[in-house]
């Protein structure tokens, strides 16, 4: 091929040395994006809702915080003790394993084909879509993997021999379940991303929460979390949701939320059941909340916002 295309050249080219590139653009200019490739996008998506984002401890609680002091999300560790508790739950949830085996091995990697499934997207329909989810999901990667180093807990094969794991357990800390929270994210994302306020669409963002707990569940049916760790991913993943949204220019302000750990050290022994009464994440209990600040929208954000929404223009 690279012989055929200096080949033709010489019977293709006329003296002309003429140039018709536009004019170069405004620095930082959100409208460029559209000429680069998508890994270059995700680059370039990432970094910036990096910007401004910062982890630290505060009251036994570790942050990510957003312009030095504004909370995002807090999780306390629980005690050593409640994860032990809760190794009786990581056993009865093996009892499904051959059941659900399959779902466990598709869920490994991220899970878009059980989105898809519930919303039509396809990489000819939904590409920038697949792009937004693609970027919500290294955003959420980047700060899981610091609450999973600051809280450095055990997994529960390393607690009890008779958990024997049907997968790989990661190399990486068991609390918050980086699964749950990049099924919980995602799902919030799509919830605004998709015109779904009418009645009629009730049962796609009731599944799209289901999907996410499922997702979360399959990981202890799996044998490599604990229900705990499914109960404070969800709420980080929604925590990173909102903050990706609002990014993006759709919402002025965020919810601070916090994981209380010490409520659960009273109640060791809870399953992870998100549509159960007391679970509900301004609940008060295992969660609670405060209005957050302003977020800092970004045009670069807002732009492969807007990008994604034009495609779900056709919907249903």
């Amino acid at each position: 091929m690279i012989n055929a295309l200096i080949l033709a050249r010489e019977g293709t080219t006329v003296p002309d040395t003429s140039c018709y590139a536009p004019v170069l653009p405004v620095l930082d200019s959100p409208a460029e994006l559209g000429r680069w490739e998508p890994w270059v996008r995700a680059y370039i998506a990432v970094g910036e809702l990096l910007r401004g984002v910062d982890f630290g401890v505060s009251n036994g609680q570790f942050q990510v915080v957003a312009n030095v002091t504004d909370v995002i999300a807090q999780i306390g560790r629980p005690l050593d003790t409640t994860f032990k508790a809760q190794i009786p739950l990581v056993l009865a949830w093996s009892e499904l394993r051959y059941e659900r085996a399959v779902e466990v091995l598709a869920q490994i990697d991220p899970q878009y084909a059980f989105w898809s499934s519930i919303i039509g997207m396809r990489p000819d329909n939904a590409r920038r879509t697949m792009e937004l989810i693609n970027t919500v999901l290294q955003f959420c990667v980047y700060v899981e993997m610091r609450f999973k180093h600051a809280l450095a807990c055990w997994r529960p094969v390393e607690y009890n021999a008779q958990v024997q794991p049907m997968i790989t357990t990661p190399g990486h800390g068991s609390f918050p379940s980086g699964h749950a929270t990049q099924a919980y994210a995602v799902a919030h994302v799509l919830k605004a991303l998709l015109p779904l306020q009418a009645a009629q669409f009730a049962t796609v963002v009731e599944q799209l929460d289901r999907q996410a707990a499922r997702i979360a569940t399959n990981r202890v049916v799996a044998g490599v979390h604990f229900p705990v760790d499914s109960m404070a991913g969800r709420m980080l993943g929604v925590a990173l949701g909102e903050y990706f949204v609002g990014r993006c220019g759709q919402t002025q302000t965020f919810m601070a939320r916090t994981f209380n750990a010490a409520h659960m050290d009273l109640n060791p022994s809870t399953d992870f059941n998100p549509f159960q009464a007391g679970q509900g994440l301004g609940a008060g209990t295992f969660y609670s909340q405060t209005t957050g600040s302003a977020i800092a929208q970004s045009p670069l954000m807002k732009s492969l916002w807007d990008a994604a929404a034009l495609e779900w223009a056709r919907f249903p």
